[in-house]
């Protein structure tokens, strides 16, 4: 028994060779240092992407490209040197130089991973047409609750400052490529009567200001719709 099991691992080590991996973090037009196989391929893909150009030195490498995957396969062309390759890769977002050394190490993969970034894709509602429709189009959405399907919604529940004896409440948020509409509640938390004018909640990135009740009486609350531009940190 113990014989036979000596035997399946050994069988599953010759079926199942394990290759290395190696995660590089890279940003566009940074040279980042991996290593790869001297005599052996090594892959290169990008972690979220695809290997649209590959460019280098020509007869120091070569190179099998994979356009179904979006990924690329090299080797040395003198499988005794140890002199550094300088590759260059572009994808979609970005083009990254790797500094390759050869080193005597069995098959490889090298993932390059290149910063997230949101991907702007316009939303249904923001290709809807001219800026007005598309300001209409997101009030009435948040007005209704409801959540197109190509937009991301949040609900962060935070007070936000505005003027004294007042309480803003950030309820809802729905947020596209470009643009984020956001529903507040207003509340009237002094004695007298209160008077809201749209203007008086427009700043710079603001698109529309729209107020259910613009006279609040002490105590009372309104709805408060915001559309404005998307920033980076959202």
């Amino acid at each position: 028994m113990t014989h036979l099991k000596h035997s399946l691992v050994l069988l599953l080590s010759l079926t199942n060779p394990v290759q290395a991996l190696q995660v590089v973090d890279a940003h566009d037009g940074e040279t980042v240092l991996a290593k790869i196989s001297r005599k052996e391929v090594t892959r290169i893909a990008f972690e979220h992407g695809r290997v649209q150009k590959i460019t280098g030195s020509a007869g120091e490498f070569v190179l099998e490209k994979d356009d179904e995957k979006g990924q690329v396969f090299i080797r040395p062309a003198d499988p005794q040197s140890t002199k550094p390759i300088n590759v260059f890769l572009t994808s979609q977002h970005s083009t990254v130089a790797l500094l390759l050394q050869p080193v005597d190490t069995p098959s490889d993969t090298i993932v390059i991973r290149e910063p997230q970034t949101r991907p702007q894709v316009r939303s249904l509602l923001e290709s809807s047409g001219r800026h007005v429709r598309t300001c209409k189009n997101l009030l009435l959405a948040l007005a209704a609750d409801r959540l197109p399907e190509d937009m991301e919604a949040r609900e962060p529940g935070k007070t936000v400052a505005l003027w004294p004896n007042t309480r803003l409440t950030l309820q809802r948020m729905l947020l596209g490529a470009s643009v984020v509409g956001e529903k507040y509640q207003l509340t009237n938390t002094g004695v007298t009567e209160l008077a809201v004018a749209a203007p008086d909640l427009f700043k710079p990135g603001v698109m529309a200001v729209s107020i259910e009740h613009t006279s609040l009486q002490a105590g009372s609350a309104t709805n408060v719709f915001v559309i404005r531009e998307r920033r980076t940190d959202d």
